[in-house]
């Protein structure tokens, strides 16, 4: 069974996001310099980050990231079911890789696999 493994909110300010989410509901933060991404802690599984854009999205603002063991795999059977990839599996620092699909319907949600433990 795949889960729901990390929740991505867009921020045009994340000073700002960080200080809203901190004092609404408590919410800690982590900055990797490497990839310049600001981690959201939660307290709780799942945890989030906040994507630094221009503007915010009129469509997928929020993006969950669902677990997978392999997204290649997983890429051929959206494609089977008749999804649509719109991103290609990507790397992200050395964390692990991300993609991204919509449904037969139209709902964006994008795929996370971590790199295996050694």
């Amino acid at each position: 069974m795949h889960g729901f493994g990390h929740i991505e909110i867009p921020s045009t300010n994340v000073e700002k996001s960080k200080k809203f989410f901190s004092a609404v509901f408590g919410w800690t933060f982590s900055h990797l310099s490497d990839i310049d991404y600001t981690i959201i802690h939660t307290g709780k599984h799942p945890n989030g980050g906040f994507e630094l854009m221009k503007r915010i999205p009129k469509k997928g603002q929020v993006i969950p990231y669902i677990e997978v063991e392999d997204i290649d795999t997983t890429l051929k059977l959206i494609r089977k079911a008749h999804g649509k990839v719109l991103m290609k599996k990507s790397p992200v620092g050395a964390m692990g890789w991300r993609s991204q699909f919509e449904t037969p319907d139209g709902v964006v949600l994008s795929l996370w696999q971590s790199v295996p433990k050694q």
